[in-house]
């Protein structure tokens, strides 16, 4: 009957920690995600440059637009730092992504992420992030 109650016990106590665990990586990872959306960064602008590798992103002016893509690529998250004949181009293992993010040629499996961003008012710097 003892074993029968250390038994009991231990799979109760057991279930505790892995819940109390649960709860503490589901709380480390909402507060990384909060923080790391509230991030905004502000960066000069150059509205003559095509394309801009700034920080962890990529700045692309495209007739009159300007879109912000993730420097990650979607393969292995090697950042993109190259622009040929039109594409980026990651040095990893050569995917290939048209200037508003979308995949030509794999090994990547999807688009480059686009993220929010505004010119300021004087057109000086560009703000990227939320």
């Amino acid at each position: 009957m003892a074993t029968n109650t250390r038994r009991t016990f231990l799979k109760i106590a057991a279930a505790g920690i892995a819940a109390i665990f649960v709860f503490l990586w589901n709380k480390l990872i909402v507060n990384h995600l909060a923080t790391s959306q509230q991030s905004k960064s502000v960066f000069p602008f150059n509205k003559n440059k095509t394309v801009s590798f700034i920080d962890n992103y990529i700045v692309v002016n495209n007739e009159g637009t300007t879109t912000v893509l993730s420097s990650k690529c979607s393969h292995l998250g090697c950042t993109i730092n190259n622009a040929e004949n039109g594409k980026l181009v990651c040095p990893c293992h050569g995917s290939e992504y048209d200037l508003t993010g979308k995949i030509l040629k794999g090994p990547a499996y999807k688009n480059l992420e686009i993220i929010p961003s505004k010119i300021t008012e004087n057109g000086q710097n560009i703000e990227i992030g939320s």
